[in-house]
C-alpha cells in the first residue's frame, strides 16, 4: 500500500510542477469576443430527439428551452412555462408570451406538443428517450399559448422530467434530416466542423434578454493535458480540472471556482452471477477497501465518501440516519474466505482513462489484503458499456450523473428491477421492497413524505450493497481572468451563458 501511496503523490507532484512551468511560460493573446470552452468529444447529434449523452446536452442547453428548467439553487422553475399547475396526474401549462425562434417565429403550443410527441410517439431504437415520457397518456391543446399534458397514472416528479434536453423545444420547420434543429435558447448554432470545433451566436431576440457575449466556441480536444496547455496559453476560458487537479492555485490572470456536481461514482456488482449474488459477499467487498486513504492520497477536499447512492442535499434531500460501511478489512476477509475459494479471481472493468485506472490500482491492492485476487481490465467506453449490457462482467467502475437534483432520480433508473441493464439498473439488482418503494415514492406528491420513503428505499440499498459505494465530488474549474458573470448550476442542462460578459 505504501507504494501505491508513494506512486499517486509522485504523479500529483509531477503534474502540480508541469502546471507550474505552463503559468510562468504562457502568455495571455488578445482578447477574443467568444467565450472559449472545449469538450473531449463531439455531440452524438444536435438534437434533443436522440440526446442522451452529456456533451449533446450540454450545447443543447444553450440552444434550447423546455418548459421547466433547474435555478442555482437547485429549485425547479419555469422557463417556457409563464404559469403551471401540477396535481399528479394532470400539468396545465401556459406559455410565456413573446418567445421567439432563431428564426423570428413566436414559440407556439403546437411547438411544445410537436416536439414532446416526436419523442414520446417515436418507435424504438430510433427514439432512445421515448421511455422517460411513458407516463404521459395524452398532450392536449388548450389554447394557442397553452395545454395540457394527462398522466397515466400519479407522477409526483414529472415536471422534473420536462427539464432534460430530450424535452427541449424545438421549431417544426426544424431540418431535422441534417440535424440543423431551430430552438429558443440564447445561442443558435454557427459552424460545428467534427473533430474540430462547435461555434454558437447569440440570439438577439432570447426571451430573457439579448446575451451579454456575442457567441461561446466549444474547441474538441481529446486530453486533458493538451486542454490546460491551451488554457494556460490563454486560447480557452475555461478548463475542468481532472481527477488529480491539486495543481492548480488562483492567481490574477486565472481564477477557480468549485461547482455543484450531481454525480457519484460507484463499482457496479453483477447481483446475478455468483459470488455477487450473495449479499454478505458484496457488504464484504465494501468493507475491503479504504476510500479515506484512496481520496486521501490521490483526491483534494472535493471528494467525500458516498455512504449511499443519493448525494446529500440532492433537491433539499438528505439521509443523515445512513452511514457509510465501514473499512474493516478483518471482517471482510474473514467473509470473503467463506464464500469465495482461494482459486476466484475476479475482473474489474474500467474505462480507459489513466486516473480511473491508478484508482482500479490501488483498488486491486486493497482486494489482495484481504485474500482476494482482482484483475483490472481497461476498456474504451463503448466496449464496456456494451459488455455490462449483456451482463458479462464481475464489476465495473461508473459514475452516475444526475439529469435533476432530485432523489428518485439516483434510485429508480439505478435500482428498479425494471430498469435493469439499459434502463440504468447496471448491477441488475432486483429488490421487491425497494421496487414496491419506489413506486410508491413516484406517486406521493407532498415532497417530505416522499423524501421518507426514499430514505427508507436508500437504507435497503445500501444494506443489500448491490454497488461498492465510493465517493462524491464537487466539479473544480479555472476560468480566465476576463470571465465575468458565470454561475454554478447543480444540473449540467442547466447552464446556458446568457449571464455572463467579459471584464
Amino acid at each position: 500500500m505504501k507504494t501505491a501511496m508513494k506512486s499517486a503523490r509522485s504523479v500529483i507532484k509531477v503534474s502540480i510542477a508541469a502546471t507550474g512551468l505552463f503559468f510562468l511560460f504562457c502568455a495571455n493573446p488578445s482578447p477574443q469576443p467568444f467565450f472559449r470552452m472545449y469538450t473531449q468529444s463531439d455531440p452524438g447529434k444536435l438534437d434533443p430527439f436522440y440526446s442522451t449523452d452529456v456533451v449533446s446536452g450540454r450545447i443543447l442547453a444553450m440552444m434550447c428551452n423546455g418548459l421547466f428548467a433547474i435555478d442555482e439553487r437547485g429549485n425547479l422553475v419555469g422557463d417556457l412555462a409563464a404559469w403551471h399547475h401540477f396535481d399528479g396526474k394532470t400539468l396545465r401549462v401556459k406559455i410565456r408570451p413573446k418567445v421567439y425562434f432563431h428564426n423570428g417565429r413566436e414559440c407556439t403550443a403546437d411547438d411544445v406538443i410537436f416536439s414532446l410527441n416526436r419523442v414520446r410517439l417515436g418507435e424504438h431504437p430510433t427514439s432512445p428517450r421515448k421511455g422517460m415520457l411513458s407516463p404521459v397518456r395524452t398532450i392536449e391543446k388548450t389554447g394557442a399559448d397553452s395545454l395540457a399534458i394527462h398522466l397515466h397514472g400519479v407522477h409526483a416528479t414529472f415536471p422534473y422530467v420536462l427539464t432534460m434536453p430530450a424535452c427541449f423545444i424545438a421549431a417544426q420547420e426544424s431540418d431535422f434530416s441534417s440535424g440543423r434543429i431551430i430552438g429558443t435558447g440564447p445561442f443558435k448554432l454557427s459552424e460545428w466542423k467534427q473533430d474540430e470545433r462547435i461555434v454558437l451566436v447569440r440570439h438577439d431576440a432570447y426571451f430573457k434578454g439579448r446575451p451579454k457575449l456575442k457567441g461561446i466556441e466549444y474547441r474538441i480536444i481529446p486530453e486533458d493535458l493538451m486542454a490546460r496547455f491551451e488554457f494556460t496559453s490563454g486560447n480557452l476560458d475555461y478548463f475542468e480540472l481532472p481527477l488529480l487537479g491539486k495543481a492548480f492555485q488562483s492567481e490574477n490572470t486565472y481564477r477557480i471556482i468549485d461547482m455543484p456536481e450531481p454525480g457519484v461514482h460507484y463499482i457496479a456488482l453483477n447481483t446475478r452471477r455468483k459470488p455477487f449474488d450473495d449479499t454478505q459477499f458484496r457488504r464484504a467487498l465494501n468493507m475491503a477497501i479504504d476510500k479515506k486513504a484512496i481520496i486521501n492520497a490521490l483526491f483534494d477536499s472535493r471528494f467525500a465518501i458516498a455512504p449511499g447512492p443519493v448525494p446529500d442535499g440532492t433537491g433539499g434531500y438528505a439521509a443523515p440516519h445512513l452511514p457509510a460501511i465501514d473499512y474493516n478489512p478483518s471482517d471482510a476477509g474473514k467473509i470473503i474466505a467463506a464464500r469465495c475459494a482461494r482459486e476466484c479471481e475476479l475482473t474489474l472493468l474500467v474505462k480507459a482513462d489513466y486516473q480511473l485506472e491508478l484508482v482500479a490500482r490501488m483498488m486491486q491492492h486493497f482486494f489482495s489484503e484481504v485474500g482476494l485476487t482482482v484483475r483490472v481490465q481497461t476498456l474504451e467506453w463503448s466496449a464496456l458499456k456494451s459488455r455490462v449490457l449483456r451482463g458479462d462482467f464481475d464489476m465495473a467502475y461508473f459514475t452516475w450523473y444526475g439529469d435533476y437534483p432530485e432523489p428518485e432520480n439516483y434510485l429508480a433508473p439505478l435500482f428498479h428491477s425494471k430498469n435493469a441493464g439499459i434502463g440504468g439498473n447496471r448491477a441488475l439488482y432486483a429488490n421487491p421492497a425497494v421496487d414496491a418503494l419506489l413506486e410508491k415514492a413516484g406517486a406521493e406528491t407532498d415532497t417530505q413524505k416522499r423524501f421518507d420513503i426514499y430514505r427508507r428505499a436508500e437504507g435497503i440499498i445500501r444494506d443489500d450493497a448491490p454497488w461498492i459505494f465510493l465517493w462524491t465530488s464537487v466539479k473544480r474549474v479555472a476560468l480566465s481572468g476576463r470571465v465575468r458573470g458565470f454561475a454554478a448550476y447543480p444540473a449540467f442542462t442547466a447552464f446556458k451563458g446568457e449571464s455572463m460578459y467579459f471584464e
